[in-house]
Formats: C-alpha cells, sequence, structure tokens
C-alpha cells in the first residue's frame, strides 16, 4: 500500500453524501498537503477535512490493476472498507474512480506503526505484558469484526497496525484480504480457534514472518492463519522482536526458513531474553501452534469487552496504560536483534502474483 500526501477539501459538503463527492469529480476537489508513505502498488496521503473528519486519501493506479486477480483484491479491499464498522479496523469515508486511478477516502489515524511503537518504548524497546495484552485485545475485536463478515486479513502484522494518538490500535491495509464462505462461531467467550469453512483458499501470501505454516506450504487454509500472525505479534511486543526472523537469512532457502520458524513455533519463548508468565506463554502456543484447526481460549477474564467495543463513545471509562506522548521514546536507537537482517521495513508484503520470484526455491 501506499500512503499518499495530505489533502484538503477545497469545497464544502454540508450534506456529506458519498453521491455528490462523485458529481464533483472528488480528486479536482481535494489538495495535497502530506505525503505519509508508499507501499506495493498504492499510494496514500492525508487528506484534510472531509464531513468534519480528517482523512487519508489511498490512490491505486489502474496502470497497477491488470490482471483479474488485482482488480478483484481492489473490489474486496473497498467492499471490506464500507462494511466494517469496528472502532479498531480502518474505516472508508467513501471511494471514487478516475480515468488513472481507484481511491478510497479514508479515516486518519493520527499517529505511529505499531512496531515504531514498540522499538521506542521508554528505554526497553518492548512493551510490559499489560500494554501488550491491551493491544493484543484491540485486535482481538478487529479480527473477530473482519472474520464474522467472512474475511480473512491474511498480512497482520505490527506494520498494519496503527496506534492513534489516545493510544488504541487500528488494524489498516486490507489490500491483501481475502473473502471465504464460512461460518464462524462468535462470542468472545467462545474458543476462537472453531470455525466452519466450506470454501478455503490456497494463495500464497502474506509477509514472512507473520506467514502461518499453512500458507507458506500452500495448504488450504481459514481464520486461523490470522490468529497466528497475531501471536507473532504479541511475541514482537513483550521481546521487541518475532520469535524469529523478519526476513529468510542471506544463505538460508525458504524451505529451510519455514521449517525453522515450524519448530520455533513449539516454544517460542526459547531462544529469546524475555521472561513471559504462564498465561502469555499457554496463549501463544495456543496462538502459534502448528494445529490450525487448534481450539484457543483467551485468558483475558479481566478485559470488559463490551466497553472496549464501545470505546468511540466511552473512552473516558477506560484506563490506557500506553500514553503516546510520555511512552515513546524518540532519542532510543534501535539496536539490530540477535537475528540476522531484521529490519522491519525490508518485511515486505508478498503478493499471490509474485510468490514464484520469493519461493523460486521452495
Amino acid at each position: 500500500m501506499t500512503i499518499s500526501n495530505a489533502i484538503v477539501s477545497k469545497h464544502s459538503d454540508p450534506e456529506g453524501t458519498h453521491a455528490s463527492i462523485h458529481e464533483r469529480h472528488l480528486m479536482e476537489d481535494l489538495e495535497e498537503i502530506q505525503l505519509l508513505g508508499r507501499g506495493g502498488y498504492a499510494r496514500s496521503d492525508w487528506s484534510g477535512v472531509y464531513i468534519l473528519h480528517v482523512t487519508a486519501l489511498k490512490r491505486i493506479p489502474r496502470s497497477k490493476l491488470v490482471s483479474q486477480q488485482q482488480q478483484d483484491r481492489v473490489t474486496t479491499e473497498r467492499q471490506i472498507l464500507e462494511s466494517v464498522a469496528s472502532p479498531f479496523l480502518c474505516r472508508s469515508h467513501a471511494a471514487f474512480e478516475t480515468e488513472e486511478e481507484v481511491a478510497f477516502l479514508l479515516e486518519y489515524v493520527e499517529g505511529r506503526a505499531l512496531y515504531e511503537c514498540i522499538w521506542k518504548y521508554k528505554d526497553s524497546g518492548k512493551f510490559p505484558e499489560p500494554v501488550a495484552r491491551f493491544f493484543a485485545s484491540h485486535i482481538v475485536l478487529a479480527l473477530r469484526h473482519l472474520h464474522a463478515r467472512g474475511y480473512i486479513h491474511r498480512d497482520l502484522k505490527s506494520g498494519n497496525i496503527l496506534v492513534s494518538q489516545f493510544g488504541f490500535a487500528k488494524v489498516i491495509d486490507f489490500g491483501l484480504s481475502k473473502k471465504v464462505v464460512a461460518v464462524h462461531q462468535a462470542g468472545l467467550k467462545q474458543s476462537e480457534g472453531k470455525e466452519e469453512i466450506s470454501d478455503r483458499t490456497q494463495s500464497m501470501c502474506g509477509t514472512h514472518y507473520v506467514m502461518a505454516p499453512e500458507v507458506f506450504f500452500r495448504k488450504p487454509y481459514g481464520f486461523a492463519i490470522d490468529w497466528w500472525s497475531l501471536g507473532v505479534v504479541i511475541h514482537e511486543m513483550v521481546a521487541g522482536r518475532p520469535p524469529w526472523e523478519y526476513q529468510c537469512p542471506a544463505g538460508c532457502s525458504m524451505d529451510e526458513f519455514f521449517q525453522r520458524i515450524k519448530r520455533t513455533a513449539s516454544s517460542p519463548f526459547q531462544n529469546s531474553e524475555q521472561h513471559s508468565t504462564e498465561p502469555l506463554s499457554s496463549e501463544l502456543q495456543s496462538l502459534i501452534g502448528c494445529d490450525p484447526n487448534a481450539s484457543f481460549a483467551w485468558s483475558y477474564a479481566d478485559v470488559d469487552w463490551e466497553l472496549l467495543e464501545a470505546v468511540e463513545t466511552r473512552q473516558a471509562e477506560l484506563t490506557v496504560p500506553y500514553d503516546p506522548q510520555t511512552d515513546y521514546n524518540a532519542a532510543r536507537v534501535r539496536v539490530a536483534p540477535p537475528h540476522a537482517g531484521c529490519s522491519i521495513s525490508s518485511a515486505e508484503s508478498i503478493d499471490p502474483e509474485d510468490d514464484a520470484k520469493y519461493f523460486a526455491d521452495f
């Protein structure tokens, strides 16, 4: 995904209707303010005020949408953005097209990527368990909301999770998400891993270090791969790095790398300096256990899920353990982890159409 520049609408839209936006050719009404970032085949811009919201504009050139698969992916992303209603998932204000590009007008999250918050946390470069658990609970609700609508995220990583200025997490970027026909058991008190899927997918995509075994071994997979990714992200939060390298090390084949991941998953803290509590170790074992159908029960008995889901109207009632202003240590220098090649910026998302380039030796 690319995140382009901030934009401001030069016209007012008192009715706030999407139709009026289309009729007035929204692209002509926007003024770029600041480039936020760039990605694989899209770009997003910070966009000024739209219906009393600060927004971001994600722009995808049509020249990048050559194949039917790429076009279908954009359609899926639009469907997700327009259908989700969770405070922990990025949402869309509008979508529109021009002859040159497809664009999404998204809510703008003023904050930082989760991995930045981890690396710059005070003097430690990792979260204490209460902070990690707080953010994990946000991601749990985001995934449950997404899964309940039949979608797998497929690229859940610390770079696709933003932490807002108020200290809440939000999952972004559905460019690799997939719709599956499924009946997912609802209810936070039930085991997270139980699902009935009548149509799984086998596409190789995502990012190496959060990729579940069934994905890189090209086995049919479902919602469980997102829970695996969450387990890796939780480890990254409490240990300052994932249980294994961010990327396949030089001189190591992809097959060897993924076999190593599968072995390490049985004891994720074995090679870590982090001394985890028993509940956390059990949770991670459940999340990144190698059985994609294994049940998973959250031990978050102290989480008020109903209150958390209502965060947009009841924020004052929540105790937030992370303060973006005081807990973010901008002066802290990132020390390279023991693993080689651990640059998060180079932990690329793999497009299903490009997997031959990355997995030629698989």
